[in-house]
């Protein structure tokens, strides 16, 4: 019994040494730039260097709509990755469109095996670019964010989400709640609708002109969006979260709270510019 006792002992110490030496997973990185006045509003952790998950195809799509305009011209769907759509042809309008509503991994890697030089010409272009718009803590080695190698800041991504921005077609697709795609098989064709992976964050967040959730287990929980409030446009980023839910509240928190803060702070400075006006 005494021998049962002290093993029971022997355990429990090891069990709590084990927790407490477990490191505990680093808060999220959290970013908020008022785009409009050029002015970070919030910031924490922003430059923790972490993986960011399938925000990295928003970088893709830019690499891609640059590469190239025609929307007909048909890929064979990759199988370096996985994918809901059938193996088959799909036109590179449809894969974009995979690529940025239905977040499809087999899509990036598409567009990447078709760039002049193949994938590693088209990571290439991706590093390139990115080192074009001073994201200097980013590296990217694959094109769908699988990889934890794909790593950044916040600061950093919210240049290429601004980036992302400019290009309307980006603008256009990625808040599209569904795509609808065409698969053909021998026998018969067929219409295959996939949903926005972004879906809830876009139904709960209004005036989103780009957007990009992702997760992987390294990355956690992330998004990047810029959206319109009081009729000014900002940059979010979270990157990291524990689940779904704390992402979201995260972003409604930045949104619905501090981008008032910074319009009532902006008014105020106005009101007192204009009373100092008029008594001079």
């Amino acid at each position: 019994m005494a021998v049962i006792r002290t093993a029971i002992v022997i355990i429990f110490f090891l069990t709590s040494f084990a927790t407490q030496a477990r490191p505990r997973p680093p808060e999220p990185s959290v970013w908020l730039y008022n785009q409009t006045q050029d002015q970070v509003v919030v910031e924490r952790n922003t430059h923790q260097i972490r993986p960011f998950a399938s925000i990295t195809k928003l970088m893709t799509a830019m690499i891609v709509i640059d590469q190239d305009w025609n929307w007909e011209r048909r890929l064979q769907l990759s199988k370096l990755a996985g994918s809901r759509l059938p193996t088959g042809k799909y036109t590179r309008g449809e894969l974009l469109r995979a690529l940025l509503i239905n977040s499809n991994n087999a899509a990036a890697e598409t567009f990447a095996a078709d760039y002049p030089g193949g994938r590693s010409a088209f990571l290439q272009a991706m590093n390139q670019r990115a080192w074009n718009l001073g994201m200097y803590s980013t590296q990217f080695q694959d094109p769908s964010g699988l990889s934890s190698g794909n790593v950044s800041n916040a600061g950093d991504l919210g240049a290429m989400i601004r980036a992302a921005g400019e290009y309307s077609i980006i603008r256009e697709i990625s808040i599209q709640s569904h795509v609808a795609v065409e698969t053909r098989s021998r026998k018969r064709t067929r219409i295959m609708e996939l949903n926005n992976t972004n879906g809830r964050a876009l139904g709960m967040i209004e005036n989103v002109r780009v957007g990009k959730t992702g997760f992987t287990n390294p990355a956690g929980f992330c998004v990047g969006l810029q959206v319109e409030q009081q009729g000014e446009v900002y940059l979010v980023v979270v990157l990291g979260a524990k689940n779904s839910t704390k992402r979201l509240d995260l972003v409604k928190n930045l949104l619905y709270n501090h981008t008032v803060e910074s319009t009532n702070a902006k008014d105020s400075d106005s009101n007192r510019r204009s009373r100092r006006l008029q008594t001079r």
